[in-house]
């Protein structure tokens, strides 16, 4: 029965009412009236429109969802409808079902430009990029002066590659609104990625000439005096961009890579001195400040700027591991293992890295808190089951305390987890948990090295694959420092595969290679695994490994120093065969590691040669996509784009002189020419370059 006009006449004051009460939040009362229109007249399509924009305000959104479609059904051309249903199925991330609503929007009214531009947020958050770019053009045909459109139009023009036009794009929507800062940021960056990094350059400095309050472009231009190695230039700019606005850390934390990298400890500490004059209430000067006197070896001061970060933020875990550590350096147990406990308390799904692990677990176990630690993580878990993290970490304090079964039940739960939020299809058609445990499982590759060599890229690459899934952890360490926990701890860390099923997994424990109990004893396991091998200029890999310790603090030693004792020691006995069983336990940190070939016979000796597959970084820098298809092709799978090939791990430290490159290019000619020589390939590898 169709609605007239007489019906109409009658219920529209109702519905006039209805709408009253929802602008004035009497939310009930707006619902009642609705109800009672829609009982004598279910074909009165607003009612249902202004009942769908209550029960979204009451937050009962599915119901708020039928009732728009209710009012779709009785009266397709409500335009507004559509748009308001599509903004509901985008927050619900029913993104298809927007997109239709939108399209539908604009079938009935196509010069309503906020229709195309809501069509292409959601084309972008699909990634397509082509769609994307003809909704926002379409957008800003209809509407030439909304800054947005441009913005998004530049976002997903970068993606595409058209990096031109995105910068049009960018200075179109700046135009419009010159405070839109994250077009700055944007712009500058599609110009970088052009090469053209002085263009970048001199339009932030022209747009600080008219506008030189924006702390933004003070920021962004420093990072583009970075970018050119312009250091001492990008100090003052960031200062600038501090005063301008104290408040955001993203400047400070610039500031301190730079530190970081020039060793300028005193000159930090200064800073955020003064920096904190200016915003007393900024924990993340307070943070910066106790990074900067711990470089300086000012253990209680850096203590006192960590307490007083947490006073100002007590919920954020990492300021609490912070102090935790500074403790620790200051063999402070009791208050280290609290420190940690309470950053555990707070976020029980914090990864500790090895050395992290290494320096938890010892400060536990001194203070006796490993069951109180293993109590909290099974609390956590009680509260999320699903956590995979803590699982893992549960299972890293069951193992330190020799609870070996336990933790493996541990991992293989996680694994299932894990293995089950990024792979659902593979796990609904195989495994349920309790057939998960019981799988057997296997790796068949490993990437063995070599540290500081480009492992993590590689490996984060590689689990991208569709038909790689990844273990609970990128290094296990079974095989070198952690055998005797047995091999059942070992396989929990991965998922099982079915024969039927062409999936790998695998892990890059990089220390494997330095390790020859490491090869013999995977070779009494698994004689027929694939092993890859990344090797780094050594000159390169040696400092690389030197500054990464440092950012660890466990090298105090000045670059100078540290190189040269390892060459005082090796030059006595590179020659002899204990050579690469001795390296570690002289101390050898930086050197003996890069002499490749005396590792790789030995492990060539156990495997045959066409189970390795041997990589140069610096072709895998240059063209990771090349690089991967050789790995795909060893592997047996098929060939795949990574989406983005971000690189990992990136250290940052200062110009070497030349002399100390020189002393080790000397020391490495030998062994880099046998190693050519070995492999019957060509790295290359000169003094100078990283």
């Amino acid at each position: 029965m169709s609605f007239n006009q007489n019906s109409q006449a009658l219920v529209l004051p109702k519905q006039q009412e209805a709408e009253i009460y929802l602008s004035q939040g009497k939310l009930e009362a707006a619902y009642e009236i609705c109800q009672s229109i829609l009982e004598d007249s279910p074909n009165f399509s607003p009612a249902y429109n202004t009942q769908g924009k209550v029960l979204q305000a009451m937050g009962k959104i599915e119901l708020a969802i039928t009732n728009y479609r209710q009012a779709i059904q009785l009266n397709p051309q409500q335009i507004e409808t559509h748009k308001i249903l599509g903004d509901i199925l985008v927050k619900q991330k029913q993104l298809s079902e927007a997109i239709a609503c939108y399209e539908t929007a604009i079938k009935y009214n196509p010069k309503v430009s906020l229709f195309h531009h809501k069509l292409g947020l959601v084309f972008i958050q699909l990634k397509n990029w082509d769609e994307a770019v003809n909704a926002f053009c379409h957008a800003i045909q209809f509407n030439p002066n909304f800054p947005w459109s441009y913005y998004k139009l530049g976002e997903a023009l970068t993606q595409q590659k058209k990096l031109h036009q995105a910068v049009i794009a960018y200075q179109r929507s700046i135009e419009i609104k010159p405070d839109l800062y994250w077009s700055y940021q944007h712009l500058g960056k599609a110009l970088i990625k052009q090469g053209k990094i002085d263009e970048a350059i001199a339009y932030y400095q022209d747009t600080l000439k008219q506008q030189p309050h924006l702390d933004i472009i003070h920021k962004l231009l420093a990072d583009a005096l970075v970018e050119k190695d312009q250091i001492d230039a990008a100090i003052p700019n960031y200062l600038k961009a501090i005063q301008l606005n104290p408040d955001s850390p993203w400047s400070h934390i610039c500031l301190w890579e730079i530190f970081l990298k020039k060793d300028q400890w005193n000159e930090a500490i200064i800073i955020y001195h003064q920096a904190i004059k200016l915003n007393p209430n900024a924990f993340w000067l307070w943070t910066y400040l106790g990074k900067a006197l711990v470089q300086q070896g000012d253990l209680e001061r850096a203590i006192t700027c960590y307490q007083q970060a947490i006073k100002i933020q007590p919920e954020i875990y990492e300021l609490h591991k912070l102090l935790g550590d500074a403790f620790v350096k200051n063999n402070r147990w009791e208050a280290a293992a609290n420190s940690y406990l309470q950053a555990i308390s707070i976020n029980p799904e914090i990864s500790w890295a090895d050395s992290g692990l290494s320096i938890l677990l010892n400060v536990l176990h001194k203070t006796n808190k490993l069951d109180e630690a293993a109590k909290l993580y099974q609390k956590k878990i009680e509260l999320n089951p699903q956590s995979i993290l803590t699982y893992i970490n549960l299972g890293q304090i069951l193992t330190s305390q020799e609870k070996i079964d336990e933790a493996t039940i541990c991992y293989q739960t996680a694994c299932y987890q894990k293995i089950l939020k990024s792979h659902p299809n593979f796990m609904e058609k195989h495994w349920n948990l309790e057939q998960f445990q019981k799988a057997i499982r296997k790796p068949d590759f490993l990437i063995i090295g070599v540290g500081k060599g480009g492992t993590t890229s590689l490996y984060t690459y590689l689990t991208q694959h569709p038909q790689v899934l990844p273990p609970l952890l990128k290094e296990i360490n079974f095989w070198s420092g952690n055998f005797a926990k047995g091999i059942n701890w070992y396989l929990a860390h991965f998922p099982p595969i079915p024969k039927s099923e062409n999936y790998l997994t695998g892990e890059a424990s990089p220390g494997y290679f330095g390790n020859l109990e490491a090869a013999t004893r995977i070779f009494s396991f698994f004689p027929k695994i694939k092993l890859i091998i990344l090797f780094r200029n050594p000159i390169d890999r040696a400092i690389s490994h030197y500054y990464h310790w440092v950012r660890l603090n466990k090298e105090n030693r000045d670059l100078e120093t540290a190189i040269n004792y390892e060459l005082e020691i090796l030059e006595n006995f590179r020659e002899s065969s204990t050579f690469s069983l001795n390296h570690w336990q002289q101390n050898l940190y930086y050197l003996a590691p890069g002499v490749y070939i005396k590792f790789l016979q030995k492990w060539m000796a156990i495997f045959p040669k066409e189970q390795f597959l041997i990589l140069k970084t610096e072709d895998f820098n240059i063209n990771p996509p090349n690089v991967m298809q050789q790995v795909f092709k060893f592997l047996g799978l098929p060939d795949y784009q990574i989406p983005d090939y971000q690189k990992f791990n990136i250290g940052s430290y200062p110009d070497i002189k030349d002399a100390i490159r020189q002393k080790m290019g000397y020391f490495f000619q030998d062994s880099n020419h046998k190693l050519e020589e070995y492999l019957g390939m060509r790295f290359n590898w000169e003094t100078s370059g990283r």
